[in-house]
């Protein structure tokens, strides 16, 4: 289990974020397909890597995928120099995508919030990221910290 991830902060801002949705989103994602807390961490804990979309000097949204990890309630990425970063410091706020399955059997996950670009991650977080993913990330150049401010889920009832 993720033992650094707050997922009650997690499932209480996912509570939040269906209370000020819109109507079409809410119809997208009903609040009543979301995962709980513990879904929440088994699902994070299934999945190492996200798809993060960013946005180019013309506006234009740039998603690839990038391994992530979660300590507390935010997360956190680490990047090479390039148009990730460039984009990043010029415009930092991100959409971060999890999901698996297909059809009646589907799980996602969208993250929405600002992003601070840092030198190197806190020692709590290099030790989550070297647990995670089984190496330190020595070839990083920098670390993204995305800090949510939107955080809605949904499983499929074959996913439940």
């Amino acid at each position: 289990m993720l033992s650094a991830v707050d997922l009650d902060a997690l499932a209480r801002l996912q509570e939040t974020s269906f209370e000020l949705a819109g109507e079409g989103l809410r119809s997208s994602w009903p609040p009543e397909s979301a995962m709980d807390a513990a879904q929440l961490g088994k699902f994070f804990e299934e999945h190492r890597y996200c798809v993060l979309a960013t946005a180019t000097r013309d506006g234009r949204p740039v998603a690839r995928p990038v391994a992530y990890t979660v300590v507390g309630a935010s997360f956190w990425l680490a990047t090479v120099r390039g148009s990730r970063l460039r984009n990043l410091e010029r415009t930092p706020w991100v959409s971060l995508v999890v999901s698996d399955g297909d059809a009646g059997s589907h799980r996602a996950v969208v993250v929405d919030g600002s992003v601070t670009v840092v030198d190197g991650p806190p020692a709590d977080v290099a030790r989550a990221w070297q647990v995670r993913h089984g190496s330190p990330a020595q070839w990083a150049d920098a670390w993204v910290l995305l800090q949510p401010g939107r955080l809605l889920s949904y499983a499929a009832p074959d996913a439940r």
